[in-house]
């Protein structure tokens, strides 16, 4: 049975969330098949149908933004939300077991997941591109660098799957980009009953996950693209408003 109080769990529930999940194993059969999706790796399809979700987002340019939204992901930036959190200090290595917590209509959940792969380095790939509508589709050889992990679903969750976080940076126009890859389905008889909350919640993670993303990218940007003269006189100007507000 999955963990649910009307009470945000304590570290220690967490924990022992994870003890009796790791000592159960996986609900499913292919850990891993994340690993180069799309497409989604052959012992994956045999095991079993899956909701496959797949969305990315751009969140800037440069190596900079790359680096930034790289260490966001290495600090669990992107689960950082107001109901839905992995605490920041959890490890990101292969091995690691992972403890979500979400409040989801008033109850607090937490399930347990462990990392099953870790990523990173140089990628190269053909991607098509159509300059107009109706034109014929150009192939373009890409290539960049890329940081991606995914945690598996183990026993006591009350869905089977895989999730995997990445962020690429395409070197040939510059481009970062924040992608969720996600397959899943119930495992759990509240989960089969309750499966359009599920689904909805789901969609409700990608979207504010990737805005957390996204905002956490664009006040990097800003905050490098300003000289010290600029930032020192935006310091002085929040102290002096929050001395006004004091007062």
């Amino acid at each position: 049975m999955f963990f649910v109080s009307l009470k945000r769990p304590t570290e220690a529930q967490e924990q022992a969330v994870c003890e009796k999940g790791s000592s159960l194993g996986f609900n499913f059969k292919s850990a891993g098949s994340t690993k180069g999706a799309p497409p989604l790796l052959l012992k994956a399809q045999q095991d079993g149908w899956w909701n496959i979700d797949h969305e990315r987002i751009k969140v800037g340019y440069g190596k900079d933004t790359y680096m930034a939204t790289k260490e966001l992901l290495n600090n669990w930036g992107q689960f950082q939300l107001p109901w839905a959190q992995v605490r920041h200090d959890t490890p990101t290595k292969p091995g690691t077991y992972v403890c979500v917590t979400a409040n989801i209509l008033g109850l607090w959940t937490a399930v347990p997941l462990q990392t099953v792969y870790k990523q990173e380095g140089k990628w190269h790939r053909q991607i098509d591109t159509q300059q107009r509508p109706l034109a014929a589709s150009k192939s373009t050889r890409h290539h960049g660098q890329q940081l991606s992990y995914a945690n598996a679903c183990l026993k006591t969750h009350f869905l089977a799957g895989e999730e995997r976080f990445k962020v690429e940076w395409d070197q040939t126009d510059g481009s970062v980009w924040y992608d969720i890859y996600t397959v899943s389905r119930p495992d759990h008889p509240l989960a089969f009953f309750g499966y359009p909350v599920v689904r909805w919640m789901q969609q409700r993670f990608r979207h504010d996950s990737m805005r957390a993303v996204a905002r956490a990218a664009a006040v990097h940007t800003v905050d490098t693209s300003m000289d010290e003269k600029t930032k020192r006189r935006i310091e002085r100007f929040e102290v002096g408003l929050l001395d006004k507000f004091e007062k």
